[in-house]
């Protein structure tokens, strides 16, 4: 975590003697801002190949010294670099989260997260009127340079996003191993559909998703190994009839991260087309923001409460389990169960088809 209390720092806090609002604003978006410029000059990535001084860094960089410094002894105090004979050299936590060479490394989500703390932006207004004021990048004209960076930095965030939830995931979400095929339902970048294939030999997933989703997902997939078992269909499901041959097709739908961008009629709706590409006995799995799960972390609380409040700016928002387990009882499913994911924020919901 960034914020480092010491003994003393944490016992005055309790005591509430301690200017708490300070931390939250604005040294913590502040540190965001920071780790998310030093992931974009790939400052990390260089210091692990050779620990490096404040000038080297600077020429290696292409930097002020000057600004440098200050961005490496801020990043220092928050717990990402440390220092050694005037050498920075990177943390555990930043060798692990934050380097290419990492599993889970969720580099690309913090350059991205700039562009979601924007739409805080608008909160007084999401307050005061609870309407939308800001839409989705792929909802923009792709031909402009500043869209398509943006829906680049969109889907390899959330793609990085996915390959450290879906680990856990799929350790939950089980499929018979005589499965072989899988529907990703607004799969886009393909993550979620790679660790299942990866899992499972046999399989063969199918995703489902408008044309920047599609491009971002045949671009990002062949990293995973399993590129030549994922198929993209190009399909605005909101507004395009599912293709008859999907019927009673798959053994298994992903129905992730897409409900809190949706209206809960129309979540109702889309869940009971995709209910009927799964066959008899086969598995939906749903994973989202769930409001009312129990939570004994104030971090995964906090999570989830926030993305139901940024959700409103672009018209969706997050739903108790009650409402889902209505939907997904509603198009068919039976043995509605959820399922709690240590990663905070995240819950997984698993039903079966009759």
């Amino acid at each position: 975590m960034p914020l480092r209390l010491t003994p003393l720092e944490w016992m005055l806090e309790r005591l509430n003697l301690l200017p708490v609002p300070l931390l939250d604003t604005p040294l913590a978006p502040g540190i965001g801002k920071a780790l998310a410029t030093a992931c974009e000059l790939e400052l990390f990535e260089v210091v692990q190949k050779q620990p490096l001084t404040v000038s080297e860094l600077a020429e290696r960089l292409e930097c002020s010294p000057q600004g440098l410094a200050a961005l490496l002894q801020l990043l220092h105090a928050a717990g990402y670099l440390r220092v050694r004979q005037g050498r920075y050299h990177n943390r555990a936590v930043t060798r692990r989260w934050l380097l290419r060479s990492s599993t889970v490394n969720i580099a690309p989500y913090v350059i991205h997260s700039p562009d979601i703390i924007a739409i805080w932006e608008h909160l007084p207004e999401i307050v005061r009127t609870y309407q939308p004021v800001v839409h989705m990048p792929y909802e923009d004209d792709n031909s402009l340079p500043e869209v398509q960076a943006a829906l680049e930095r969109h889907y390899a965030g959330l793609a990085s996003l996915a390959m450290v939830l879906g680990r856990e995931i799929i350790s939950q979400a089980k499929l018979a191993h005589t499965a072989t095929r899988l529907l990703d339902v607004g799969g886009s970048h393909g993550a979620y559909s790679a660790l299942f294939c990866r899992k499972y030999p046999e399989l063969r997933a199918t995703i489902l998703d408008l044309p920047p989703g599609i491009e971002a997902g045949k671009r990002l997939t062949p990293q995973w190994g399993v590129s030549e078992r994922i198929d993209f269909v190009c399909l605005d499901l909101l507004k395009e009839v599912l293709p008859a041959d999907l019927t009673q097709q798959f053994d298994a739908a992903l129905y992730f991260h897409i409900a809190h961008l949706l209206s809960a009629d129309t979540n109702e709706k889309l869940l009971e087309r995709v209910v009927r590409c799964i066959k008899p006995g086969g598995m939906l799995f749903y994973v989202d923001q769930v409001t009312d799960q129990k939570h004994t972390s104030h971090l995964a609380t906090a999570m989830v409460q926030l993305m139901a409040l940024t959700t409103g700016a672009i018209g969706g928002t997050c739903y108790p389990f009650p409402t889902v387990k209505g939907w997904l009882e509603q198009a068919g499913l039976t043995q509605v169960r959820q399922h709690r994911l240590f990663t905070p924020g995240a819950t997984l919901i698993t039903a079966r088809k009759n």
